[in-house]
């Protein structure tokens, strides 16, 4: 075999170990892939927290899964499906309904949320609702309202809670019977589901999270504190409602509490360690400030009902933001 042979055989060898390098390096031999299973209202965030992580982990592949966060969790309690990643709209669904048969033992309560009612102007009545008669042109019978199933779907629990809240806020027992059995009312599983019908007005008004009607530029009336679930010095006041939702067989009752997002990674994860930097990511300055732009309120710093659950490598990390 003569020289020049040998030499260009090495250089093709070369070339070729050269791009298999390349292509593990970039992610496209042998990725990892990360599911995450979350609510659809942390979609929008979601996707764009994922897209700025994959460039700083281009070896890791990511699967997004939306539904209402008690499907979310349902998935993996009652169907035993496999995630990495929890993310929901409900923190305290995790320790209530995972930690007792060890779906997951610890929570991170990342972000906060509001109650609002969200429209177009095609609703009727667009040009008179505001936030002081609100609840009175949703009872009206030629008005068509949306919420999602509270056996589903966080927010649609709390659209409940609203009502409850208004009937005390404005002393008018009727408000909670009168929105909660307003004939003209389509439930759907998950809230973000009711914005195609908004839109395309079928819907006159909806009852949504104020990130969601701010991704999607939707009009919205801003609700009292005293309502909306935002406020955590208000949570003594919110406890007064509550709503029973089924697991099962099972009834679990949900209190009045301000919004608050929470994330876990499930005791049946098959890639923890990738998570634990997804979560990281998440929780820091560039992470905090995507969620921020989609009209959600990072909690900095990050917390937990008990750091000592906490994965170590996560511990630490939450322990810095701690201060």
């Amino acid at each position: 075999m003569s020289k020049k042979v040998i030499v260009t055989i090495i250089m093709l060898i070369a070339i070729v170990l050269g791009g298999l390098f390349y292509a593990y390096q970039s992610g496209y031999l042998f990725p990892n892939y990360l599911t995450i299973f979350h609510a659809g209202s942390l979609s929008v965030p979601l996707q764009k927290i994922g897209e700025e992580f994959s460039h700083k982990h281009p070896r890791i592949r990511i699967s997004f899964e939306s539904s209402g966060s008690v499907d979310a969790v349902r998935k993996i309690t009652d169907l035993n499906k496999s995630c990495d990643i929890l993310a929901i709209a409900d923190w305290i669904l995790i320790p209530k309904m995972m930690y007792d048969d060890n779906y997951a033992s610890w929570v991170i309560i990342f972000a906060s949320n509001e109650m609002v009612i969200a429209y177009t102007d095609k609703s009727e009545y667009s040009n008179e609702i505001d936030s002081a008669n609100w609840y009175k042109i949703l009872s009206k019978d030629d008005v068509t309202i949306g919420r999602s199933d509270p056996n589903c779907d966080p927010c649609g629990y709390r659209a409940l809670m609203v009502f409850q809240l208004a009937s005390i806020y404005y002393s008018d027992p009727s408000i909670n019977t009168t929105l909660w059995e307003h004939e003209n009312t389509i439930v759907k599983p998950k809230s973000v589901e009711l914005l195609a019908l908004l839109e395309a007005g079928q819907l006159d008004y909806a009852f949504e999270y104020k990130s969601v009607a701010v991704q999607h530029h939707l009009k919205y009336v801003e609700l009292p504190e005293e309502i909306n679930l935002s406020n955590w010095t208000l949570r003594d006041y919110y406890v007064q409602v509550n709503v029973t939702i089924s697991k099962g067989d099972e009834k679990v009752v949900i209190k009045g509490a301000p919004i608050l997002y929470g994330i876990t990674i499930p005791s049946n994860a098959k890639h923890s360690s990738d998570a634990i930097e997804f979560i990281k990511f998440m929780l820091s300055e560039d992470g905090r400030n995507i969620i921020d732009e989609c009209g959600q309120n990072p909690i900095y710093p990050a917390y937990t009902d008990d750091l000592a659950r906490v994965p170590l490598e996560l511990k630490e990390f939450v322990q810095e933001l701690l201060g």
